[in-house]
């Protein structure tokens, strides 16, 4: 499998990119603005020299003399070789029919049109550099003037103020990625140490990771926090589950090997009947008990249910009836489903129907476990939430409040059990959003409420 490259890696990468191409985009837009300006200051010259060229009076034959050109520099040879060339600039004069009055340089190879006007981009009769040309006529129509010059003087000057204001950038242009690899790296050093402590913890190590982190690296650190609690949190429910587990089954485990050899020892008939049936119950509560303990350890680890689907009360209620009918009917105890409300507003509307059968199954069963027979157990579902209610011998009031602990049981219970029945129950509800209640009905029972948290 190939390994994703790091955020370090990603972001030198992503950088190191963006800043050239970013350079690059500003030297364009440096160059195009240079190039618009150059253009403005050269046109704005043979503008006014046109002008001046129209103020002259000449005769017809242009004996008055020639305004003096204006000298602009060649930038890109430098030294005594810096003045202006004279094949880079001219002039010309006509007269309105057209004959050439007054020359200069390569003036006398730019061509008469009388209906131009203003500006112009032509290729030069005798070489292949283009030229910008300005058309002026007299206001009266009786010259028409033009100058001209190169454009690859332009060009060369926009290079040479290109070159002047971006030649430093191009020079640190590498140094400013130096530092950004730097910047990189040293942003993200707290969570290469973050990586190096995490590394280094024990897999039983559950204390809080320190805070003294970035502010974007705060949350994920306090999440891990979170997490490293709720494995805590996990991790001691196994560890409780595992020691309760262990201690309440060696009590039934050991009776299950003592009645067994008892069996064995039994010299008559009767007695091995009667050691087979002790055999037989204790084999029926051990089972229970691993039952409820695999139940248990499946709603430990939730801390809400992983997906919810729309309850079918009526589907519900059916299951769990059916699962203690057997037992009721042997003592002979009447099971009642009473609805209060539409099955549509039972609370909850949505959640899990496995677990929700577990716990009324659990509920009923212990009212028919330890209520007399021909009592009567009754099933309640309203909107505000479910009731089971028995007409038994209840349970003592001070021991209500400890009934849905682990493996308690009240003193003086002659059933068998386990204490989880309670347990489960209550577990389940909270992942409902349900809360146990548990009172003595005042005409004798008990009645277990799971209302609406």
């Amino acid at each position: 499998m190939t390994q994703a490259p790091t955020l370090q890696r990603r972001l030198a990468i992503l950088l190191l990119i963006t800043v050239p191409l970013i350079w690059l985009v500003a030297t364009t837009v440096a160059a195009y603005v240079a190039h618009h300006e150059v253009d403005e200051l050269y046109d704005t010259q043979l503008t006014l020299f046109a002008r001046q060229l129209l103020s002259v009076n000449m005769g017809e034959r242009g004996d008055e003399a020639l305004p003096v050109l204006p000298k602009t520099r060649k930038l890109i040879r430098g030294g005594d070789r810096g003045n202006l060339e004279d094949d880079d600039i001219g002039v010309a004069v006509w007269n309105a029919r057209g004959d050439l009055l007054l020359s200069d340089g390569k003036g006398r190879h730019f061509g008469f049109d009388a209906s131009r006007r203003g500006f112009y981009s032509v290729r030069g009769h005798d070489d292949k550099d283009e030229w910008r040309l300005f058309y002026l006529p007299a206001p009266d129509g009786s010259r028409m003037v033009a100058v001209g010059q190169r454009q690859k003087l332009r060009h060369e000057v926009v290079i040479k103020v290109i070159e002047g204001q971006l030649l430093p950038w191009l020079l640190g242009l590498p140094v400013l990625l130096l530092l950004i690899l730097w910047a990189v790296r040293k942003g993200l050093r707290p969570l290469q140490q973050l990586t190096a402590r995490l590394s280094q913890r024990s897999p039983l190590d559950s204390s809080p990771v320190e805070e003294n982190v970035p502010g974007e690296v705060l949350p994920m650190v306090r999440a891990l926090n979170a997490l490293f609690a709720r494995i805590a949190e996990a991790m001691e429910h196994e560890r409780r589950f595992t020691a309760d587990a262990a201690h309440e089954l060696r009590t039934p485990l050991a009776a299950l090997q003592v009645q067994a050899e008892v069996m064995a020892l039994m010299p008559d008939e009767a007695g091995r009947q009667h050691a087979l049936q002790q055999l037989q119950q204790g084999i029926h509560r051990a089972t229970r008990l691993v039952e409820q303990l695999l139940a248990l350890s499946r709603l430990d680890p939730l801390q809400g249910l992983s997906a919810r689907q729309t309850l079918n009360w009526a589907h519900i209620c059916r299951d769990a009836l059916a699962d203690v009918a057997a037992a009721a009917a042997d003592k002979s105890i009447r099971l009642e489903l009473q609805w209060q409300d539409q099955a549509s507003q039972i609370t909850p509307q949505a959640g899990d129907a496995t677990l929700l059968t577990l716990m009324l199954r659990n509920l009923l069963d212990n009212a028919v476990r330890y209520c007399p027979s021909g009592s009567v157990v009754e099933l309640q579902l309203a909107a505000t939430g479910i009731v089971v209610q028995d007409n038994g011998p209840g349970i003592a009031a001070e021991w209500l409040e400890r009934v849905a602990e682990r493996f308690f049981r009240p003193p003086g219970q002659d059933m068998p059990g386990t204490g989880l029945g309670m347990s489960i129950v209550e577990r389940i509800a909270c992942l409902h959003g349900l809360k146990l209640h548990l009172a003595n009905r005042s005409g004798g029972g008990l009645r277990v409420s799971l209302l609406v948290d």
